[in-house]
């Protein structure tokens, strides 16, 4: 196999700093008694199983079944995400800091950075279908995380796991069971590096992240903001073609997450007894973030991320309502019948072009 080429404008990260920093800022989880966590742990497995045959039944995927499941504590998930992390960049051409014991100290002050972005979100994230760092996938849930959540917000603990499991359990019908869809994915995320212009530094586009996170929380956290308040590391980039790829992207993060959304309540009308209750104290956690939370969330884009729960959602609860399940997979079936973000905004366009249908019966999102 033909190694990279190497490509100068990718980053340099220091693995073992970016490895040694997350262990040191993870904070511990909620107290546990072992008999306790180890029952966490075989429940998640077992609802994890049971998810995977209840998103198949609803979903009409197959997924492939290589995937290992696997559940983590807050490092362990950190860990798995570097490894990803890092063979990704060296896919992409970078050099490999983690071999060179004499890396620069630009490598290592990005490992510091990419070290406490993984220790911040290995707190928040409950389940990941991780795509990188195996060339099967993992189906990741981070045991701690999701029983701090069922604490917190009171809710029926065996029903909220196979919730989640059953949300990310779509995810991994989507990038399993849809032959392209990983290849794809990881084009995409190929074609925004390949793309970058070398006028600004990495420094300097941080910088003006960070100084747009700040403005930004310093407002109404329910304020609506145009694309010129977009706070993002991935605004700063100014290459057309870099812009080009973060569309297709985002439309791509939108339909996934939009789908995994809908899918966990379609399973969950069915086969959850409270599944209003879940969704309703879920939505309510997710809208309200502390300030160094929303400062955090602007900085790292998730807040994009929670606006294409709800854009995704209401495309692909329409397509279903309208045309049905099977109407609805045509979207799997080459990456030509994805939607634009401006399709998912208005499914009727999404209907017209690849149902073929002129007078689609699907009214915008």
């Amino acid at each position: 196999m033909t190694p990279p080429v190497s490509n100068p404008m990718l980053p340099s990260v220091d693995w073992r700093t970016a490895a040694s920093c997350s262990r040191a800022f993870i904070r511990g989880g909620p107290r546990m008694s072992p008999e306790g966590a180890l029952d966490v742990v075989t429940d998640l497995h077992r609802h994890a199983r049971t998810a995977i045959d209840l998103v198949a039944d609803y979903s009409g995927l197959t997924p492939d079944g290589g995937a290992p499941i696997e559940v983590v504590d807050r490092v362990r998930w950190s860990h798995i995400n570097i490894s990803g992390l890092r063979r990704l960049l060296i896919g992409l051409g970078a050099s490999d800091a983690a071999a060179d014991s004499s890396a620069s100290a630009a490598a290592k002050v990005t490992g510091v950075q990419a070290g406490a972005v993984l220790a911040f979100l290995s707190s928040r994230v409950l389940g990941q279908f991780e795509t990188f760092s195996t060339p099967s996938g993992r189906l990741l849930f981070v045991a701690p995380n999701i029983v701090d959540v069922e604490r917190r917000l009171r809710l029926p603990a065996r029903e909220f796991r196979l919730w989640i499991a059953v949300h990310e359990a779509a995810h991994l019908m989507q990038f399993t069971a849809v032959p392209w869809m990983r290849d794809y994915f990881h084009g995409l995320i190929h074609r925004f590096f390949e793309a970058a212009e070398p006028e600004e530094s990495s420094a300097s586009q941080m910088g003006r992240a960070v100084r747009r996170a700040l403005s930004a929380t310093r407002q109404e956290p329910d304020r609506q903001r145009g694309a010129e308040g977009e706070t993002d590391v991935m605004a700063a980039v100014t290459s057309p073609e870099q812009r080009e790829a973060i569309s297709r992207i985002q439309a791509l993060m939108t339909l996934l997450e939009g789908h995994a959304e809908s899918v966990m309540d379609g399973v969950g009308r069915t086969h959850i007894d409270h599944v209003e209750l879940l969704r309703r104290r879920f939505d309510r956690r997710r809208a309200h973030p502390g300030a160094l939370q929303r400062f955090l969330r602007q900085l790292l884009g998730l807040d994009a991320k929670l606006q294409q729960y709800a854009a995704g959602r209401r495309f692909v609860d329409r397509i279903v309502t309208e045309r049905g399940i099977d109407g609805f997979n045509r979207i799997w079936e080459t990456p030509e019948h994805l939607p634009s973000e401006t399709e998912i905004e208005r499914p009727d366009s999404w209907a017209r072009r690849v149902l073929s249908e002129p007078n689609a019966k699907v009214g915008h999102g």
